[in-house]
């Protein structure tokens, strides 16, 4: 099996589970007794979570194994599943969350890093920017079928959502210990602290790599979003009525990693774009809440996924190009922790700003709306500093 085979493999079934939470994901909560507040507020220490745990995490993918970090992201997302399948109210939600913010954090890094130098031991390190691509395409087409049928389960019972991931889960996990174990490690392997040291290093000499993960931060802002989208339209279409939402604003994502896939700028060199990609996702959000309708909402939400299927693929292309194998890992954990400061930020302020409010579509355009607009304005000054050639 090819390199990229086993890691769009691995990939599909990963997600393949948390696909199907996603569109009834905000309403579950909801049912077991937490405000649009307070969803806003556990995901806050889920990326809180995540920051916290990415250094730890990709210390051990580039110290000890790739592989090994991503079997144990697999484990802890099967003990979250199970977790949330007994989950009664804000406490028990709040640590589900933690654990599945565990399992991210391993994954975090260590794909990237694996893919990567997987490809770079045959020599195939122009062949990235195109697998990551269409990586994004499959994970896009999993999450239209995961989220279709999630909607579908959760129309019986909401609970049920997280049933599915106690068994894709441990799924992926076998498919990296049988095909993925043993590739993708460093070229030359580093202790974990020389790992970290020479990350450090790389952050503070380059100046493409601090504007980048600013990029990231202002990216958080689409969280508002991932919360939200489900509670909004509900109230247009019905809970089973958000599988067919799910999959037509999911077709801007994968249209979008089709266009990166054809992309011909060298690589590390993708900066325009990535503003571009901004612009069109926070534009996307400030005009998703604009109108009481259905179209126009579909119309923007599916623009706004258009760009956010565009950032991901290109600061994955941008960064491998600028960082050694020996602590590619620790270095991807390192970008993830100041990056996704943007994602832990944004539920906090959005938590702040509603907490009184009550559950309606207008509070949910009110949030779009800034975060769309705080999107745009950081896309534009990120424009006027972007690392040149």
């Amino acid at each position: 099996m090819r390199t990229e085979h086993k890691f769009y493999l691995y990939d599909a079934v990963a997600d393949a589970g948390l696909a199907m939470t996603v569109t009834a994901y905000a309403p579950f909560l909801i049912s077991i007794g937490l405000t649009l507040g307070e969803v806003s507020l556990i995901n806050a220490a889920f990326w809180t979570t995540i920051v916290l745990a990415e250094i730890p995490t990709g210390l051990f993918a580039d110290g000890k194994s790739r592989a090994w970090s991503l079997k144990m992201g697999c484990v802890f997302f099967t003990l979250g599943a199970i977790l949330y399948l007994f989950a009664s109210g804000f406490w028990s939600a709040l640590f589900c969350e933690c654990v599945i913010g565990c399992g991210m954090a391993f994954f975090s890094g260590a794909e990237q890093a694996w893919v990567t130098d997987a490809l770079h031991r045959e020599g195939r390190d122009d062949e990235r920017r195109n697998v990551f691509a269409t990586a994004s395409v499959i994970r896009g087409f999993v999450m239209v079928v995961g989220g279709f049928l999630g909607s579908f389960i959760a129309a019986y019972h909401p609970r049920l959502i997280w049933l599915p991931m106690v068994f894709t889960s441990p799924i992926a996990f076998f498919i990296v210990h049988k095909w993925m174990s043993g590739f993708g490690e460093p070229i030359h392997k580093l202790t974990e602290m020389e790992a970290l040291r020479a990350s450090v290093s790389l952050l503070k000499s380059s100046r493409a790599l601090v504007w980048v993960i600013a990029a990231m931060i202002v990216f958080g802002a689409v969280v508002a979003f991932n919360h939200f989208w489900s509670p909004y339209f509900q109230s247009l279409v019905g809970t089973a009525g958000l599988s067919f939402v799910w999959a037509i604003i999911y077709i801007g994502f994968a249209l979008s990693a089709i266009l990166v896939r054809r992309l011909t700028i060298p690589q590390g060199q993708e900066a325009v774009w990535i503003v571009i990609s901004l612009v069109i996702t926070g534009m996307g959000l400030v005009c998703a809440g604009c109108s009481n309708g259905l179209l126009f909402p579909l119309g923007a939400v599916l623009a706004h996924e258009f760009g956010r299927g565009m950032f991901n693929p290109l600061v994955d292309s941008f960064v491998q190009h600028r960082v050694e194998s020996g602590y590619r890992a620790t270095f991807g954990s390192l970008q993830s922790l100041l990056g996704r400061i943007g994602l832990v930020i944004a539920p906090v302020l959005i938590w702040l700003t509603i907490r009184n409010d009550p559950n309606t579509k207008e509070t949910i355009a009110f949030i779009w709306f800034a975060c769309g607009l705080v999107i745009i304005i950081g896309a534009l000054l990120l424009a006027l500093v972007r690392p040149r050639r």
